[in-house]
């Protein structure tokens, strides 16, 4: 196996809806889930400045079928222009997209298409009515955990548990703080400061969920001081010692991307982004060793970095997967992009900013942005590919990164990487 593509591929467009509930958010309510996938899917082909036709393949993408539908690769065939084309849809929980666009960049680097459309969707707080194909019902919070708590092995499964609380935040928490020597309260103040740069980065993205500061949002609720609100009954320990604010915001979204080879690259009346390194590994519980290292993304992180050629000193912009925010500094520092046991002190300085040294996560991660499981990888590769065009508006990185790094986990567990270089 040479770990290389036979030919160069792109990103040519990408696209998202807003992220929240079919039911409820102005941009979102009253869709269909067959409608909110066909906004993304336009939004992505507009970007790439192609019709439906010239789409060779196509890939679907979603984890929880229970609040979706089987088989979306026929049934959403006609709504986003690729009926008769060749389709699939394919599952890898919260990496769905990235792994998604592995599959078709393989596939395009092999000659078998030009381009190749890769859709991921979800809809975390809503599911079918009764037996309408278009109607929806809020989803009950403990059934939607339950349904996602189907992608982490039974045997070790705790019923309507959702183990991700203590495995993923929990107990990487206390692991990191043990092994750096670093005090709860030092911790509690360090996520803060990584929630109020989520949130900021919120506030500046029009498609956010939370478009809300931190700041604001505690005035709102009465306290003037900021630790008093992260610490107050507002935002309770869901598995201690992290917090309600550091963790996910479900949310109903869907996200597109189109691929291409380069003749597709040369052709594009814009900026192509070049896939220059892609890896996933998948690994079973225990998730991680005593260290609080994830051998699954030290595979696939490694791998990634050499198809690239590139190392960590490289690359302008970051994201790793933040359903946990301790977890995402955990394999920020393991992926090289931030020092070993720094992570917490670089959030507490604000260094995670936009605007600041080791620019992370700027459209405010799973907690600001949402997650919407299969759909949100495929945002987070959005994210990068503007602030690679310079198109991220008023949270735009000075300079334009070069070489950016999109790491996700799918639950459980299947970590992928992909490493974006700008322009030809």
């Amino acid at each position: 196996m040479s770990g290389k593509l036979n030919a160069p591929v792109y990103l040519l467009g990408a696209g998202c809806t807003h992220f929240g509930n079919l039911l409820d958010t102005p941009e979102l309510q009253g869709l269909s889930l067959q409608q909110m996938v066909s906004v993304a899917v336009k939004e992505a082909l507009e970007d790439a400045k192609v019709d439906p036709s010239e789409i060779d393949a196509y890939i679907m993408g979603n984890h929880t079928a229970q609040s979706s539908f089987a088989s979306a690769y026929s049934q959403m065939s006609k709504w986003i222009g690729m009926e008769l084309k060749p389709g699939v849809q394919m599952a890898a929980a919260c990496s769905t997209t990235n792994v998604g666009a592995q599959l078709a960049a393989a596939q395009i680097a092999a000659g078998l298409y030009d381009k190749v459309l890769v859709v991921g969707f979800e809809a975390t707080q809503t599911n079918p009515k009764g037996n309408s194909p278009y109607e929806r019902e809020q989803t009950p919070t403990d059934i939607m955990w339950l349904w996602t708590d189907g992608g982490v092995n039974q045997a070790y499964s705790v019923p309507q548990g959702y183990d991700i609380f203590p495995v993923y935040n929990g107990l990487i928490a206390l692991g990191y703080c043990r092994k750096y020597g670093i005090s709860i309260e030092d911790f509690d103040i360090s996520m803060m400061e990584l929630c109020r740069t989520r949130r900021l980065h919120g506030s500046l993205t029009p498609k956010a969920v939370r478009r809300e500061t931190l700041e604001d949002e505690a005035k709102r609720n009465g306290f003037d001081d900021l630790f008093e609100f992260w610490t107050s009954d507002n935002n309770p320990h869901l598995a201690w010692p992290t917090r309600l604010r550091s963790l996910v915001t479900a949310v109903d979204g869907a996200s597109a991307m189109v691929l291409s080879n380069q003749e597709g690259a040369q052709n594009y009346a814009g900026t192509p982004i070049q896939i220059k390194g892609m890896s996933y590994s998948v690994g079973d519980l225990p998730w991680y060793k005593e260290d609080t290292i994830f051998p699954s993304d030290a595979r696939a992180l490694a791998k990634a970095y050499e198809m690239a050629g590139i190392g960590p000193k490289d690359l302008g912009y970051c994201h790793t997967h933040d359903c946990s925010h301790i977890s995402s500094i955990r394999i920020a520092e393991q992926s090289g992009y931030l020092p070993e046991g720094e992570g917490l002190q670089y959030a507490r300085d604000q260094r995670l900013r936009f605007d600041a040294d080791r620019p992370m996560s700027t459209s405010g991660g799973r907690h600001a942005f949402g997650h919407a499981w299969a759909a949100s990888a495929g945002t987070d590769i959005l994210e990068a590919m503007k602030q690679m065009r310079g198109e991220a508006g008023a949270k735009q990185i000075k300079t334009p990164p070069e070489f950016s790094l999109i790491h996700n986990h799918g639950y459980a567990m299947i970590s992928s990487v992909m490493i974006l270089k700008g322009g030809m």
